[in-house]
């Protein structure tokens, strides 16, 4: 709803929960990236990354990182489970965080639109780990907390610490 009280404070809200991000409380990258397979499906191909990531500011509270878990497979481990974003800026419109483009349509059946948190290594600098989440239900906005909550479940391949898609 453009125009209302509510909508104006989001501003003013993001500032306050950056807060979080400033004192080192979330120690950690929530970024939206958008890749395209080679092979003119989802899946098939090479996979590319197209343009740069996008980071989500201020960076969103993951809820219990616990309910990713690592299970043993026929190939080694893998890590299963989905997560909560909360406290996603109620800036952002719903397309956006479906990975749609400008004129609101969703991603080609050859690009893939994925969530990546990255938890870099503590004062070592460089880069660390990052994990691939697919948005697993609808988002919800709560126009009261002036906030997004996101379901992402954990998916795969992960990019490796470079950057470089698999």
């Amino acid at each position: 709803m453009c125009g209302t009280l509510a909508r104006d404070l989001v501003t003013t809200v993001d500032s306050l929960r950056d807060i979080y991000t400033q004192f080192g409380l979330r120690p950690y990258v929530v970024s939206l990236i958008k890749t395209r397979w080679s092979g003119g499906k989802r899946g098939q191909g090479v996979e590319s990354l197209i343009g740069n990531p996008i980071t989500l500011l201020p960076t969103p509270k993951i809820s219990d990182m616990s309910a990713v878990a690592e299970i043993v497979t026929p190939v080694g481990l893998d890590e299963f489970g989905s997560i909560m974003l909360s406290e996603v800026s109620g800036s952002y419109t719903e397309d956006f965080l479906r990975g749609a483009d400008d004129e609101g349509r969703p991603p080609s059946i050859d690009e893939q639109f994925y969530f990546e948190i990255e938890f870099p290594p503590a004062c070592a600098g460089g880069n660390g780990d990052r994990r691939r989440f697919l948005m697993s239900a609808a988002p919800m906005y709560f126009p009261d907390k002036f906030q997004w909550n996101l379901r992402l479940e954990r998916a795969r391949q992960d990019r490796t610490r470079n950057g470089d898609v698999r």
